[in-house]
């Protein structure tokens, strides 16, 4: 047991150290199946450029980027940037985090797909009688410029212009702090396919493994992996021995796993293909 938790627990915070792993698609890669892709690195001026290509208009720019933003800097909120949109004539605000989730489907990961897919899902808001985004202003959403400047959602309510939300060092570096928690956090649950509440308790989990082996040279203790055990409980809802006592038993397994999905908020299949094996390394 000392072993197999060693490597399970290594393979986690290989995971999770990394932000989530790169998952199904990728900005440029080389694949060549027709199938579902998402292009999870691109960038606020490589999308408005691909949507100046989709579009034939080439006047389309970046207005504000994500450092930019006061919604981006709201914790618990994603990284937004505000363009102004040629094809509309008006400026819209859009979240870093939703374009690089988009799927779409071709023979290869591509950022002129991604503009393709998100003027696609535009139109079938406009068709909905959604003609300011999506209806809360979660993904993206029209925004007005005031009079004082700032640009205001129309959806949201949230302001986007650029300006020091607070003079306190330390309360900024703490809003910074959970901001990047967050942002791991929805990169994880993305990769993962998982509930955004197990995606933050495998963060936390991560960077706990992280210290226990800072702290221990690379080795860990009986107390860590006691420790650990409790937290994979806690997590999946079943302890290590029935997992491993599921891959013996097919009764078992469709208990077992039926039971984690529910908790970690996921399928069977997904369970079983992905999260088990790359989180925990563990095959049933």
């Amino acid at each position: 047991m000392k072993a197999f938790l060693k490597l399970s627990m290594l393979a986690c915070l290989a995971v999770l150290a990394s932000c989530g792993g790169g998952g199904g698609g990728g900005g440029g890669g080389g694949h060549s199946t027709y199938g579902t892709y998402y292009s999870p690195n691109i960038l606020a001026s490589e999308f408005v450029n691909s949507l100046n290509s989709v579009d034939g208009t080439y006047s389309s720019h970046v207005e504000l980027y994500t450092n930019e933003t006061l919604r981006s800097q709201v914790p618990g909120q994603e990284d937004w940037f505000v363009i102004w949109d040629a094809k509309y004539s008006e400026y819209k605000a859009v979240s870093l985090q939703y374009i690089r989730s988009i799927v779409y489907y071709d023979y290869y990961a591509n950022n002129r797909a991604v503009a393709s897919e998100f003027r696609s899902i535009e139109r079938g808001d406009i068709l909905s009688g959604n003609l300011n985004g999506d209806y809360y202003g979660n993904d993206y959403e029209v925004v007005d410029r005031l009079s004082s400047g700032y640009f205001e959602g129309r959806n949201s309510g949230y302001l986007y212009e650029d300006e020091a939300t607070s003079t306190d060092v330390s309360l900024l570096a703490k809003e910074q702090e959970q901001k990047k928690f967050f942002d791991k956090a929805a990169k994880v649950s993305l990769v993962y396919n998982v509930s955004i509440e197990t995606s933050m308790s495998m963060v936390t989990l991560g960077s706990k493994i992280e210290r226990m082996l800072t702290r221990a040279n690379g080795e860990l203790t009986q107390e860590d992996q006691a420790a650990l055990l409790g937290d994979i409980k806690t997590l999946t809802g079943v302890s290590l021995e029935e997992l491993q006592k599921a891959s013996e038993n097919s009764a078992a397994k469709e208990e077992v796993l039926a039971k984690v999905a529910a908790k970690i908020g996921t399928s069977a299949q997904n369970l079983e293909q992905k999260f088990l094996p790359e989180v925990f390394g563990i095959t049933l």
